[in-house]
C-alpha cells in the first residue's frame, strides 16, 4: 500500500493505509501472516515493534521516512466498563483533563514505545499515529504525550476510527489548537462514538462522517441537521431488517475499512 509522508493535509491514501494498521492491530502478533503482510506494505521485520501490557496492545513501524504507531482496540461490550462507573473520571492529562480509565490503559505501555520512538528516530521520520474505539482514543493521548515532550516533536498525524470521547472541554480545544492534522472518522451510527455520555467531554480533531449508504463527507460540508436525519434513516433501516443494533455493528473497523477503501477509489 502507499503512504504519502508529505500530505500533512487530509489524505484518503493515507487513510487507507491507517484503517488498514488499524484493522491489523487486532490480529495475533505471533502469527507469521501479521508479520508477512506488515512487511508487504515495505517495512522489515526487524523494523517491527509489538508491546503488550496488562490488557493494553500495539505495534510500531519504522523506516527511513515515517513511524506508525497502532493501538488495539476492543468490543463495545467490553468497552461499556470503560465509560461507566469510576472510571469515568478524569486525570491531568497533557492539555487538560483526560478520562482516567484511557489514560491508566496507556500508562501500561508508554515508557516502552517513547524508548522505542527515541532508539528508531534516526533520521527526523515524520510520526503518525491510528487505533480504533480504545485504540483511537490511546492514539490520541499518545499524540497529546509526544506533542508535549520536551523534545518537541511533531506529530504529522492522527487518523481515528469510531473513538469515544477522550477528555474535558478544555483538553479538546489547547488539543485542536496544537494538533491540525487530526481526522476523527465516524460511521453512521456508531455508538462508541457517543460516549462517555457526560457533557463534560469533548471530541478533538476534524470529523471525516460516512452516511447511510457508506459516503464520506468531511466536517466542513457537514451539518448536524443532515447527520441527524441521516442516522435517524439509519436506524429506521436496521428496524426494517431487524437489526436494532446498527450503533454497534456500524462501530465495526472491517465496515470502517470497507468504507474508506470506497472512497479511495
Amino acid at each position: 500500500m502507499k503512504f504519502n509522508v508529505k500530505a500533512f493535509g487530509f489524505s484518503i491514501e493515507n487513510a487507507n493505509f491507517l484503517a488498514r494498521a488499524s484493522n491489523l492491530v487486532y490480529d495475533d502478533f505471533n502469527d507469521p501472516k501479521f508479520t508477512s503482510e506488515i512487511e508487504s506494505w515495505g517495512f522489515k521485520k526487524s523494523n517491527i515493534s509489538f508491546f503488550d501490557s496488562r490488557g493494553t496492545q500495539a505495534f510500531l513501524v519504522v523506516d527511513q521516512e515515517k513511524i506508525i504507531i497502532a493501538f488495539r482496540g476492543t468490543e463495545p461490550d467490553q468497552l461499556k466498563d470503560w465509560v461507566t462507573d469510576a472510571k469515568v473520571r478524569k486525570t491531568a492529562g497533557p492539555y487538560g483533563d483526560v478520562h482516567r480509565g484511557f489514560a491508566n490503559a496507556l500508562s501500561y505501555v508508554w515508557s516502552d514505545i517513547e524508548n522505542v520512538i527515541d532508539e528508531v528516530r534516526d533520521n527526523r521520520q515524520t510520526i503518525w499515529l491510528t487505533g480504533h474505539s480504545l485504540g483511537a482514543a490511546l492514539a490520541t493521548l499518545a499524540t497529546g504525550a509526544i506533542q508535549t515532550n520536551e523534545e518537541q516533536i511533531r506529530v504529522s498525524g492522527l487518523y481515528t476510527f469510531g473513538s469515544p470521547r477522550v477528555g474535558s472541554h478544555r483538553f479538546a480545544k489547547l488539543f485542536n489548537q496544537d494538533n491540525t492534522h487530526v481526522y476523527r472518522f465516524v460511521n453512521n451510527s456508531d455508538i462508541v462514538t457517543r460516549v462517555p455520555l457526560s457533557q463534560t467531554y469533548s471530541h478533538v480533531g476534524s470529523l471525516m462522517y460516512f452516511n447511510n449508504d457508506g459516503e464520506l463527507i468531511p466536517d466542513k460540508d457537514l451539518t448536524w441537521w443532515n447527520m441527524f436525519w441521516d442516522r435517524m434513516r439509519g436506524g429506521l433501516d436496521s428496524f426494517l431488517r431487524l437489526n436494532p443494533v446498527d450503533g454497534i455493528t456500524d462501530h465495526s473497523m472491517d465496515k470502517y475499512e470497507e468504507n474508506i477503501k470506497n472512497a479511495s477509489r
